[in-house]
């Protein structure tokens, strides 16, 4: 496990490329790739669907390095300790990606609740490789553990490395989990896109694994509140506003 997987110079100037952000990239573009081919096959607009994937990475990176900071301000007490330790936190990332999808694709006039249904499978691709980017930066790190596929950090980069034990490889077990709920939707065809009813399936689905890989964790950067981590605290409640929401799409599926 390396955080800088190699070095790319030109004119005198060296910089590194980390394996994070280079798997967080390519998270983005399979997620992009996707999204663009569902909405050409719906028949819908791809150049407005590519405009919209834009516009809602700009506003998930913003929400994920805002609830990161909000952790480490109640974690901390110290407003500015985000300056010291940055990160992101993925979970901040849904609110404000969505809202950037709702709000772009009304202003492109497309059906986007049609898009996000149909982007499901691509939206766990992509964030299964963001978690293969974790674990090659160490952070996200699993809990101590001596057992036959346990990684260890040695780079001083990688925050899993202090100190340099044995480890669940949590951030891969997550990557593995999010790539089987990429094959259910790929494979298992909706009965209906386009009320929100399988993106909802997901959230529920994915709060779940995120619920159970959260037990396995030990960074102290997700923050602890009342025995649960902050990303425990957000899976349950999105777990419940999915299924709330989930009946409430199939009362009206069946009213129609």
């Amino acid at each position: 496990m390396d955080p800088i997987l190699t070095e790319f110079s030109l004119l005198g100037v060296t910089r590194p490329i980390g394996g994070y952000g280079l798997a967080v990239t390519l998270g983005i573009l399979v997620s992009s790739a996707v999204a663009a081919r569902a909405a050409h096959r719906a028949q819908e607009d791809v150049g407005a669907t590519i405009a919209t994937i834009g516009y809602a990475t700009m506003a998930g990176f913003a929400g994920a390095f805002l609830l990161h900071a909000i952790v480490e301000w109640a974690r901390t007490g110290d407003p500015l300790a985000i300056l010291e330790q940055g990160g992101l936190v993925f979970y901040g990332a849904v609110p404000t990606a969505v809202a950037a999808v709702v709000i772009a694709g009304r202003a492109f006039g497309m059906p986007w609740l049609k898009i996000i249904d149909l982007s499901v499978p691509g939206i766990a691709m992509g964030h299964a490789l963001g978690r293969i980017g974790c674990f090659l930066g160490g952070c996200c790190f699993g809990a101590e553990w001596d057992g036959p596929w346990a990684a260890i950090a040695i780079h001083p980069l990688a925050a899993s490395a202090h100190p340099s034990v044995p480890r669940h490889p949590v951030q891969l077990y997550e990557s593995m989990g999010l790539l089987v709920l990429a094959a259910i939707f790929t494979f298992v065809k909706p009965d209906r896109v386009g009320d929100g009813g399988r993106a909802l399936s997901y959230v529920a689905l994915y709060a779940v694994l995120r619920f159970s890989m959260e037990q396995l964790r030990a960074d102290t950067v997700r923050g602890m509140f009342f025995g649960l981590s902050t990303s425990m605290i957000i899976s349950l409640a999105l777990f419940a506003s999915a299924i709330v929401w989930g009946l409430r799409i199939r009362r009206a599926r069946a009213a129609a």
